[in-house]
């Protein structure tokens, strides 16, 4: 006669299924199925159940009761072993010890102890299979157990929380895929304890594409920028993204401040390149963080005499400046100086936006840098034209609140703030009634001294307790832009 077991074809699977199962025939866990049950029937007490519902949960108990693993009670078999003269016999032993060893000593790799270790006296296969009747049965009781509780919730008998239906309990993915920033620091840096801090101290870097290329030693390359006389303004450590060499010849692009492509090509001879060709540059601007990089160096390599890259300690090649004229390098000093009011207030509201790589003019730069002091806790001057407000309640306001919202720049849907504007001297002139915002409500012309403006800040950030503390703490610093004449 032969004996068929059907085992399952993939191994690890049924191991993950046994694992997920066993917290519910632990005792000392809080999911222990006895626990589960008690904490059922006193929670629906003397409730309104319907009979059914009683019955499959009589029912169930008492399967989770037969599918116990901890003791030697027999679920479906036994089995003893002896040798054919009778010799060397085995005790009868249970599928349940079986199961149970095989989790135990087997799966989870601790001492088989109690009944379980006289299972051991059987193969790994005979634990293996009995296993799988025993925890494929007591994964359906799982099943059915959560399928009533699910009717009891739906019944209103018991109240589970959310979480417990919609908190993940399996990856389900073959990679992760995500948004974050990495930062390095020297070997034997000490790690920074989060719960003291999110700052990170200044050996603390991040982590670029250009240190990720550095890690190998063959992609060093060293930019350095000289003056007329020789003086160095700036240096990069750069890194060589990409090489096609072949026999004769190379080319090199070598990414500069993590957001200039420098493209290069040279002759080889023997183990040397020579004659090396400068074939132009790709900025990247696919975020503002990129894109202020990209036109900083832009605006430091028009302020030298040349750039030279360097290579084990030699110069390879050095360029010189491109020219630029003087309405194209005041074009860089405002686009520089946009993008990185866009880029202190993505750090600061910590959300990536879109990169600002549209145009723009003088009254979004304005707006821009306001954002940007606001969050940062600065008092600034506002607007200096009237603005008509309500009042609820009829009385004359003591400050204009401008509600946050965004600001196009360039693409860049910039958020702003939600601020309080006020000055000293300014007026308040009844307008008329709003009877759609109260029985009460009124308008007011609210306007500030002629020639000056209103002052601003965001509650909060800043504490104003009276008009001795409204003094403009930052101004607004713009290339170009007058902010004593500039009307907004």
């Amino acid at each position: 006669m032969t004996i068929t077991r059907r085992l399952p074809a993939d191994e690890e699977v049924f191991e993950s299924l046994a694992s997920r199962v066993r917290p519910l025939t632990v005792k000392s866990e809080p999911v222990y199925y006895v626990k589960v049950f008690d904490a059922i029937e006193r929670l629906i007490g003397e409730a309104d159940v319907e009979d059914a519902l009683r019955a499959r949960l009589r029912d169930l108990r008492r399967a989770w009761d037969a599918s116990e693993i901890q003791g030697t009670q027999i679920q479906a078999y036994s089995v003893q072993s002896a040798r054919i003269d009778g010799t060397e016999a085995t005790s009868m032993v249970s599928d349940t010890q079986l199961a149970a060893a095989w989790l135990y000593a087997d799966l989870v790799h601790a001492d088989a102890q109690g009944p379980k270790r006289q299972a051991l006296a059987f193969s790994l296969r005979e634990r293996y299979a009995a296993a799988v009747r025993v925890f494929s049965h007591m994964a359906a009781l799982t099943v059915a157990t959560m399928q009533l509780v699910e009717s009891l919730r739906d019944a209103r008998l018991l109240a589970v929380d959310d979480s417990a239906w919609e908190d993940d309990v399996s990856v389900g993915a073959s990679e992760l895929v995500e948004e974050a920033r990495a930062f390095v620091a020297p070997l034997g840096s000490e790690m920074p304890d989060m719960r003291d801090s999110l700052e990170l101290t200044e050996e603390w870097t991040a982590f670029t594409v250009t240190e990720l290329l550095r890690q190998d030693p063959a992609n060093h390359v060293r930019v350095v920028l000289r003056d007329d006389n020789g003086d160095v303004t700036a240096t990069y450590d750069a890194a060589v993204a990409r090489r096609t060499p072949d026999a004769n010849s190379a080319e090199w692009d070598v990414l500069v401040a993590g957001s200039v492509m420098f493209k290069f090509s040279f002759d080889i001879q023997g183990e040397r390149m020579t004659d090396a060709h400068f074939r132009g540059w790709e900025a990247f601007d696919s975020t503002n963080d990129l894109k202020f990089a990209s036109t900083r160096l832009m605006l430091e390599f028009h302020r030298t005499s040349a750039m030279a890259f360097e290579v084990g300690g030699s110069e390879l090649l050095s360029l010189g400046p491109p020219t630029f004229s003087a309405e194209e390098r005041r074009e860089l000093e405002v686009l520089a100086e946009t993008v990185e009011d866009i880029v202190t207030i993505e750090r600061l509201v910590r959300q990536a936006l879109e990169p600002c790589n549209g145009r723009f003019d003088d009254h979004d730069r304005v707006r821009l840098r306001r954002a940007r002091l606001l969050l940062e806790g600065q008092i600034v001057h506002a607007m200096r034209h009237p603005i008509t407000v309500t009042a609820p309640e009829g009385n004359p306001p003591q400050v204009v609140v401008a509600a946050a919202g965004t600001l196009n720049v360039g693409g860049a849907e910039v958020p702003t703030p939600q601020t309080v504007m006020r000055h000293p001297a300014m007026t308040a002139t009844e307008t008329g009634v709003a009877p759609d915002s109260g029985p009460n409500a009124k308008t007011f012309r609210m306007e500030p001294p002629d020639g000056e403006q209103f002052l601003a800040w965001v509650p909060g950030l800043v504490e104003v307790s009276g008009d001795e503390d409204l003094v403009v703490t930052r101004s607004w610093d713009l290339i170009g832009i007058d902010e004593e004449s500039f009307s907004s």
